[in-house]
């Protein structure tokens, strides 16, 4: 089975590492200076108690000559749209993407290309974080929730979807395969909406969202969030999800979530697709959410 990824931050690197690891060599998409490290020396994971390297011959950068059975979208939102349409190009007719994205919107541009009927959607909690040019530093371990966008369509290889799940289970990333994963995006990005925003505006890590003032403004946003989520007829547990949290706080508690390191770096954030899209979805039912449009115009306001 012939895989491609598409991007190589902290998830991209992780899921090459860990499927290289256990004999899927995968075609990894690169450029600028992490094209190049790829090419020179590999990509470095560091673990708790070791540092690993996957070496340039354990992979395979990708080309315009070959094609793939799975091409996996694992880039930031702004970029979506692009990667989508060059792995397209590549893609076997009957093959299909998988997005993984934090925020909202994705799956439909991906979608726009591809066909509802081979797009499929993940949501990763396993610990990664970039510490340089596909360099990765490993946090807790997590699952791999994934889907169709589009169950009653499915139009991809008769059992190519059973042979990703088995080779996500070989590379030790627990898939949970699901039949709609829009719920799953959902409290993903809930809890991207309360993590993200607030702990970018502040400078801190994860840990620091535990105690108030901190817990309370990030339950209260992500109340907000889980109102706009119901109108848009996902059932949110509430008391489940605020469960979550508080477990995810404390599983990452050193962590500097992504919008921080994006903020520390100067780079653009992916608060449009988190704070903003749950501002335009609650525009579109006439629902007020006072913080969350606040923390987005202060994300906002950190990059002038």
């Amino acid at each position: 089975m012939r895989v491609g990824i598409f991007g190589t931050g902290s998830i991209g690197c992780l899921l090459a590492f860990n499927l290289a690891k256990t004999g899927n060599k995968p075609f990894i998409y690169s450029r600028g200076e992490s094209l190049l490290a790829l090419q020179d020396r590999g990509i470095i994971v560091h673990s708790q108690d070791s540092i690993n390297v996957l070496t340039p011959i354990e992979y395979t950068i990708l080309d315009s000559e070959q094609t793939l059975d799975i091409a996996i979208i694992c880039c930031k939102q702004n970029s979506v749209s692009e990667l989508v349409m060059i792995a397209e190009n590549q893609l076997a007719s009957d093959g299909f993407v998988i997005a993984i994205q934090n925020g909202l919107g994705h799956l439909n541009r991906v979608a726009s290309v591809v066909g509802k009927g081979r797009t499929i959607g993940a949501c990763i909690t396993h610990g990664s974080n970039r510490i340089g040019p596909v360099e990765i530093r490993l946090g807790g371990e997590g699952k791999i929730v994934i889907g169709p966008l589009d169950q009653d369509n499915f139009t991809v290889r008769n059992g190519l979807y059973e042979k990703v799940i088995e080779m996500l289970d070989e590379a030790n990333l627990s898939p949970v395969p699901v039949a709609n994963i829009l719920p799953s995006i959902w409290e993903k990005l809930l809890l991207n909406l309360a993590i993200n925003p607030i702990s970018a505006i502040c400078g801190v890590r994860n840990g620091v969202l535990l105690s108030s003032p901190l817990n309370e403004l990030a339950i209260s946003v992500m109340r907000e969030g889980a109102i706009v989520a119901e109108y848009e007829g996902i059932n949110i547990d509430f008391e489940k999800l605020e469960n979550s949290l508080n477990q995810v706080l404390e599983a990452t508690s050193e962590n500097r979530c992504s919008m921080l390191q994006d903020v520390m770096q100067g780079a653009s954030t992916e608060v449009d697709w988190i704070c903003g899209a749950i501002v335009e979805k609650a525009e579109i039912h006439g629902i007020p959410v006072p913080i969350t449009q606040t923390l987005w115009r202060l994300v906002h306001g950190l990059s002038m």
